[in-house]
C-alpha cells in the first residue's frame, strides 16, 4: 500500500469547485518515479521505524501483464507523454511527429492514428470558436447595416479587424509568447474595440457628407474631429493593460497572451484606422457617385469633391450645379 501510494498517489483531500469535485493527490514527483527511486524508497514499519524497501521485499524485474484496449471494436494502443514547454510546444510538436515517419509506419502496417488529449481538446475548441467568430461577425454586419442603412458601410467599419490580428501576432513574436486559446479570446474582444473606433470615424464623416460638405473636406474634417477621441480611447486601454504584460506571478501568466493581443493589436490598428477608414470612405463614395447610389437618408444632391453638387437625372445622367 505504501509503495503504491508513493508512486501512484494517495488522495489527501477533496473539495468542491463549482459543480466539480477536485481531488488533491500526494505522490513522488513524476520525474523521480524510476527504478532507482523504487530501490531507495523507505517504508514505515508497524513500530514507526523507517526501513528501506529492499530489506522487507525481494525485488526483481520482469514483464508485466498486458491489457488489450478496444474502441469501436478496433484494437487501440495509447502512447502518452508530457511536453516540456521550455523546449517546445504542442503546435510545433504535432507536425514534427506527423512528418517524422509516423504516417509511413501506419501505412506500412495497416494502422491508423490520431492525436487525442490536449490536441483533441484544442481542435474542438478551435472549431467552436471558429463557428462563434463567424456568427459574431455576421451579427456585427447585420447591426451595422441596420444602423447605417447601407450594405457597404459595414465593410468599411469591419475592414480594420484583420489588422488587429496582425498587431497581435507581432506582439507575440516580440515578447516570445505562443498564440493560445486566450489569445483568440483577446482577438474577439479586440474586434469590438476596433469596430467602435471605426464606427465613430465613419459616423462623423457621414454627418459632414449629409450636410452637403465636399467629400474631401468632409473626410478631412471628420478625421480631425475624431482623432483625439480615437487616440484617447486606445491609449487608455493600452495603459490599463500594459502593467499586466510585466507581471510575473503564476496567476497572471494565463492572462498575458490575452493582454498582448489587445495591447499590440490596438496599437497597430489605431494607427491604421486613421488612414484606412477615410480611404475606404472615399472609394465607397466614388463608387456611389459613378452608379448613382445615394441610399436612404441621403440628400438627393450629394456634394462632389470640388464643392459642386451631383444631381441624379433620368437615365442615370448626372449634372453639376
Amino acid at each position: 500500500m505504501q509503495v503504491r501510494n508513493a508512486f501512484q498517489g494517495v488522495i489527501a483531500q477533496r473539495f468542491a469547485r463549482g459543480d466539480e469535485e477536485v481531488e488533491v493527490k500526494v505522490r513522488h514527483p513524476r520525474r523521480s518515479a524510476d527504478s532507482a527511486s523504487l530501490f531507495n524508497l523507505f517504508l514505515r514499519a508497524p513500530n514507526g521505524a523507517r526501513v528501506p524497501l529492499s530489506e522487507v521485499a525481494t525485488l526483481r524485474q520482469g514483464r508485466g501483464f498486458s491489457r488489450l484496449r478496444r474502441e469501436d471494436g478496433a484494437r487501440e494502443v495509447a502512447i502518452t507523454g508530457e511536453i516540456d514547454e521550455s523546449v517546445t510546444s504542442l503546435g510545433a510538436l504535432l507536425p514534427a511527429i506527423a512528418e517524422g515517419g509516423l504516417a509511413d509506419i501506419a501505412n506500412g502496417y495497416g494502422l491508423s492514428y490520431r492525436f487525442m488529449g490536449r490536441a483533441e481538446e484544442q481542435a474542438e475548441t478551435g472549431a467552436d470558436m471558429l463557428t462563434g467568430g463567424i456568427a459574431g461577425l455576421l451579427a456585427i454586419y447585420i447591426i451595422l447595416a441596420w444602423v447605417f442603412a447601407s450594405f457597404t458601410r459595414p465593410f468599411i467599419v469591419m475592414a480594420i479587424i484583420p489588422f488587429g490580428f496582425v498587431g497581435a501576432v507581432l506582439g507575440h513574436l516580440l515578447l516570445s509568447f505562443d498564440l493560445t486559446i486566450l489569445s483568440i479570446f483577446g482577438l474577439m474582444g479586440l474586434a469590438g474595440i476596433l469596430v467602435n473606433n471605426s464606427i465613430i470615424m465613419v459616423r462623423t464623416v457621414d454627418q459632414h457628407i449629409d450636410g452637403e460638405t465636399p467629400l474631401r473636406d468632409a473626410i478631412v474634417t471628420g478625421c480631425r474631429e475624431r482623432l483625439r477621441p480615437v487616440l484617447l480611447t486606445s491609449l487608455t486601454t493600452i495603459g490599463g493593460l500594459a502593467p499586466l504584460l510585466f507581471e510575473r506571478s503564476f496567476q497572471a501568466q494565463f492572462l498575458i497572451p490575452m493582454a498582448i493581443t489587445i495591447v499590440f493589436g490596438l496599437a497597430v490598428a489605431t494607427l491604421i484606422v486613421l488612414v484606412l477608414t477615410p480611404a475606404l470612405i472615399a472609394i465607397d463614395e466614388d463608387i456611389r457617385a459613378v452608379f448613382g447610389w445615394f441610399g436612404p437618408g441621403r440628400t438627393e444632391g450629394r456634394a462632389n469633391r470640388d464643392g459642386s453638387r451631383i444631381v441624379p437625372q433620368e437615365g442615370d445622367r448626372r449634372e453639376k450645379i
